[in-house]
């Protein structure tokens, strides 16, 4: 069965100023055809491309998650008084090396579990799942694996495909178009179907715009989230000098923490996966000195998700409230 796109597109493909926004109905019913797979071929690019150049409004956002909802798989979540700590990560680092695998290790070793999921989909940067995979935390190939990986290691590695097929399928048109779509946006947003009250989500974006968004949707949807302008698109902070942290709560309170910890004279390994885990294996082992601003993060991190899930706060082993 083929949805027909036209009418959105006359919408939507304007041009930047010509555009006009959906409604809420409207793009929850488009993207339910976009991920049933009744929307492909020209029509698909043309509808990527023309909601990347007029950008996606609070609305149409809230509608795509609507629909993204119905296509995702439920996972148990820990039985654990803290929240599970949620981090997408789908840019990986081409210039610097990435501090991801890190910062999720610090979390996961305090008794806050982890769940990091994500896509590689460039061959020129190196992706957090990569660097899991040589740390010993292999991607997960099913729900049941991810729980498992929680409840035993702390930790779960999972490729998108894993949470959501259809999510991913809609990823993947990046590899065709050359640019990234909506589906990125929502990948952001992702989290195991009803699992929205027993999570924190790290949200980083790259440009104020998408910042912005962001923040109007959890304002309007409100949960447990950090949002934050992202190092290479990550959710770390940067280490040499001061950075906003935005702390949402689900009852919808918000505070802004700046992170001015730094060290200029900071030596980060070489950008390589092998090189940046063995990074990381000192790091965790103590050796070498974590980065001072990364350890403000995650210190904040496990404080949210432990107070929000009801735990009490305990002394934390490799990090520090400052």
């Amino acid at each position: 069965m083929t949805f027909d796109a036209r009418p959105y597109l006359k919408e939507l493909a304007r041009g930047a100023r010509g555009a006009r926004d959906l409604t809420r109905e409207q793009a929850a019913t488009l993207f339910e055809a976009v991920f049933a797979g009744e929307v492909s071929g020209v029509a698909l690019g043309s509808l990527l491309v023309a909601l990347r150049v007029k950008g996606e409004s609070l609305v149409e956002l809230s509608g795509m998650m609507d629909a993204l909802n119905r296509h995702v798989r439920p996972m148990r979540m820990p039985s654990h008084r803290a929240l599970t700590c949620v981090i997408p990560s789908y840019n990986g680092s081409r210039k610097l090396p990435n501090l991801v695998p890190l910062l999720a290790m610090m979390i996961a070793r305090e008794g806050v579990h982890v769940l990091v999921h994500g896509a590689a989909q460039e061959e020129s940067r190196v992706g957090t799942l990569e660097i899991l995979e040589l740390l010993g935390h292999k991607p997960v190939t099913t729900i049941g694996e991810a729980e498992a990986a929680l409840d035993g290691r702390q930790l779960a590695a999972a490729p998108v495909e894993v949470l959501s097929p259809d999510l991913a399928t809609l990823l993947d048109v990046r590899l065709e178009t050359g640019v990234r779509n909506s589906g990125h946006t929502l990948a952001k947003l992702l989290v195991p179907q009803g699992a929205h009250t027993s999570v924190c989500r790290l949200v980083a974006v790259t440009h104020p715009d998408f910042l912005k968004l962001m923040r109007e949707y959890f304002a309007q949807a409100p949960s447990n989230a950090f949002l934050m302008r992202g190092v290479e698109g990550e959710p770390v902070v940067r280490l040499r000098e001061p950075q906003p942290l935005e702390e949402v709560k689900a009852d919808g309170t918000t505070m802004t923490h700046l992170i001015s910890e730094g060290d200029l004279g900071y030596a980060l390994p070489a950008r390589e996966a092998e090189a940046t885990a063995q990074w990381t294996r000192e790091v965790l082992a103590g050796n070498i000195a974590a980065p001072v601003a990364l350890a403000r993060q995650a210190s904040l991190v496990i404080d949210h998700c432990r107070r929000q899930g009801g735990a009490a706060r305990a002394p934390l082993r490799l990090v520090s409230s400052q």
